[in-house]
């Protein structure tokens, strides 16, 4: 009858247990129903004040403390999909008045919004992107024109670069000048032909000077000194002696230097206007006819064809013009500036500098006279696509 007794009181559910574990277990969900409810408030609370803030807040007010709607036990997970937002001002949030501010457990300090500054929108400064085009710019450097600083008062560089051009040929190259070398320049016949092109180019830019660019009008006199410049250049330029090429140029940049310190002394005058500009273009574009035919002819007027030996003296001829023009022209793009702008013409002028270094860039080894479609190539009918594209523009702005 013990044994009666026992068994109930062993198989009670206070001593096994079964009878607490449901009543555990619906505590345990009930509790976490409300977890869950208050945090999916937490997150609409955040999201919409995010979107919309009230009038009371303060974008540059940040809590300290975290909410209490993110206090959350140790050993909770993280709900799914709460995650961090990439705006600051949806996380920075002041708290409400009669929220009591709670120390932060671990867990909730692991989640704490991160503190940026309070902007309308992220700043996008710090790394501008590069503008379209300014790699390749970059990396073409080389290629582009560069232009002078030019005097305030006109005309002075103009004709400082015009002393530049030619004492570079009489002294600044090795062994000076070589049209009229009676050895020596029978073995540089590159040499020689180019220095006959800046010669021919200088002239034609000292005429432009002498008659136009510095002479108020036709009434108006010559210079003296231009007048002397322009008669010694127009010497041979291959006579050795009685006088030699070399003393008549050379007398012929004193002239110029007169000249320049005349400009700086105000007893003479160059003039920036649209005609002085024009005439200087008009005589380039001439000039370049002649240039263009020597680059494109294969026969002589008798009939003779041009031999390999000659193509070479033809493309260095066209180079020494092409030189001093691509000088001059930049020069007249900075002084002539007001009068390219009233001929709409700025960017007629950049492309005539455009081409014309091209041009200067072009240097081969060997000068070939190739068919122009043949294998080989065609040296002068590649330096002659610039400079025809020059006269072109040369010939629109001078419709104007």
């Amino acid at each position: 009858m013990s044994r009666c007794v026992q068994m109930p009181f062993a198989a009670s559910p206070r001593a096994t247990g079964k009878g607490v574990g449901p009543l555990a277990l619906g505590l345990f969900l009930a509790g976490l129903v409300v977890f869950l409810a208050a945090e999916a408030f937490a997150l609409q609370k955040h999201t919409l004040e995010g979107v919309s803030p009230a009038p009371s807040m303060e974008p540059s007010v940040k809590a300290s403390p975290a909410p209490h709607s993110q206090q959350r036990p140790a050993q909770a997970p993280l709900p799914e999909g709460h995650q961090q937002p990439s705006a600051a001002p949806s996380l920075e949030v002041k708290p409400a008045p009669s929220a009591p501010a709670q120390p932060a457990t671990p867990h909730a300090q692991e989640f704490k919004p991160e503190e940026k500054p309070a902007t309308p929108e992220p700043k996008v400064e710090l790394h501008p992107p590069a503008l379209p085009g300014h790699a390749e710019e970059e990396k073409h450097e080389e290629h582009r024109v560069v232009l002078p600083q030019i005097s305030p008062t006109p005309g002075v560089t103009f004709v400082e670069t015009m002393i530049g051009l030619i004492e570079h040929e009489l002294k600044g190259r090795f062994l000076g000048w070589r049209p009229n070398d009676l050895i020596l320049g029978r073995f540089t016949d590159n040499i020689n032909n180019y220095q006959l092109g800046v010669l021919e180019a200088m002239r034609f830019t000292t005429l432009r000077l002498k008659d136009s660019l510095t002479r108020m009008g036709e009434a108006d006199t010559y210079d003296r000194d231009l007048e002397d410049a322009l008669n010694l250049f127009m010497n041979k330029a291959t006579l050795f002696w009685f006088p030699s090429a070399e003393t008549s140029y050379g007398e012929a940049v004193e002239h110029l230097k007169k000249f320049l310190e005349k400009l700086k002394t105000g007893r003479r005058s160059f003039y920036y206007r649209v005609d002085n500009l024009l005439s200087l273009l008009k005589t380039y574009g001439d000039l370049l006819g002649n240039v263009n035919k020597s680059l494109i002819i294969d026969r002589y007027p008798d009939g003779r064809p041009v031999s390999w030996f000659a193509v070479d003296d033809y493309f260095y001829y066209a180079k020494g013009v092409g030189h001093v023009m691509y000088e001059i022209l930049k020069v007249c793009r900075v002084g002539f500036y007001e009068q390219l702008v009233t001929l709409d013409a700025v960017d007629i002028m950049d492309e005539i500098l455009h081409e014309l270094h091209r041009a200067e860039q072009m240097d081969p080894w060997i000068v070939l006279d190739g068919d122009l479609d043949g294998f080989l190539a065609n040296h002068r009918a590649n330096l002659n696509a610039p400079f025809s594209e020059v006269a072109h523009l040369i010939t629109i702005v001078s419709r104007f």
